[in-house]
């Protein structure tokens, strides 16, 4: 069941964003499992897995700055501008 809905929710986000921010998002699952399994099933969450998520965290907050900006350099023609 939850592999249905996820399959759901990536289909909504690769329809509504561009592909590699979509994909470079996605490594936030990873993020969202250390979480759940403590949540739901008691696990423990070690300073490596902390270490880890923050890593992903990070590259995914740097991509989104550098696609950012680089989007702010095209203009509606897909040209870079002046």
């Amino acid at each position: 069941m939850l592999l249905a809905i996820y399959a759901i929710g990536w289909q909504q986000v690769i329809r509504r964003m561009p592909l590699s921010s979509a994909y470079a998002n996605r490594a936030v699952t990873v993020v969202w499992g250390i979480f759940w399994g403590c949540v739901l099933f008691g696990e423990q969450i070690s300073a490596g897995k902390l270490v880890g998520a923050a890593l992903i965290i990070c590259g995914v907050v740097l991509f989104a700055r550098a696609d950012r900006k680089d989007a702010g350099s095209v203009d509606g023609d897909g040209k870079a501008s002046s």
